[in-house]
């Protein structure tokens, strides 16, 4: 996020930053800013965030080829997951 924002700024392009934070103490930053074309961009940490799909236990597809958010798993529940 420290880079991405030195890079903005190396482009004079504004900006707005903005750090977030859940009920568990999760923090994730965020930049907005406009592409060449106007279009908002959202840039953000949100690695860090739990990613508990409603309703989908069991039935989670996830990308092989990239990096996911961490899954906050029930312990008692066995997915299958499918790739």
């Amino acid at each position: 996020m420290e880079e991405m924002e030195q890079r903005l700024k190396e482009f004079n392009t504004e900006y707005i930053k903005r750090t977030m934070e859940d009920e568990s103490g999760t923090k994730i930053d965020q930049l907005f800013f406009n592409d060449p074309d106007g279009f908002m961009v959202e840039i953000c940490n949100c690695e860090n965030l739990k990613l508990v799909p409603a309703g989908s236990m069991g039935r989670i597809k996830l990308p092989f080829d990239r990096h996911n958010p961490p899954l906050d798993l029930d312990a008692n529940s066995n997915p299958s997951y499918s790739y």
